[in-house]
């Protein structure tokens, strides 16, 4: 059984690691994933929408960083009481808030890495949720990439 846990633990760590981090293995190119791309927005472009009423993509990146840090805590045992609605509050952020923003987004995927590193077993709905972040960032790291794509052709740098 530990060789599941174990196997299932490495399987899904690279492809978080993808996710989050490099890009290029799995469905990724090279330099795609989540941080590597942040890096390259301003908080300029962060703060704006695409159209009226979509959300930015510091509003996708807050999102996310809740998103992580609430299913960690559901992979560990720690079920909270989740309001999805205010992590879509943030819309737009300055300088300071941009690079804080994405520092905490860092900071929870080391802490969602350092706990699956530490789990002895898996209960059946925590490998859901592990497999949900993957999914969902990657979703939404999708959107980010296009909302980008849409800024910039429209003259938004």
């Amino acid at each position: 059984m530990a060789a599941i846990v174990d196997d299932f633990n490495h399987q899904l760590s690279k492809l978080l690691k993808e996710t989050f981090e490099a890009g290029g293995r799995f469905y990724l190119e090279d330099g795609a994933g989540l941080f590597p791309t942040l890096d390259t927005i301003t908080h300029e472009v962060a703060s704006r929408v695409p159209f009226p009423g979509a959300p930015s993509i510091a509003a996708h990146c807050a999102h996310v960083d809740y998103y992580v840090r609430v299913n960690r805590n559901a992979i560990v045992g720690r079920e909270e009481n989740v309001d999805w609605s205010s992590s879509w509050r943030l819309h737009a952020v300055g300088a300071g808030e941009w690079a804080d923003l994405k520092n905490r987004l860092r900071s929870g995927y080391d802490e969602l890495t350092a706990s699956l590193h530490a789990l002895t077993a898996w209960r059946a709905d925590a490998v859901c949720d592990g497999m949900a972040i993957v999914a969902h960032t990657a979703y939404h790291l999708g959107a980010i990439r296009q909302i980008r794509r849409l800024l910039e052709s429209s003259g938004h740098r």
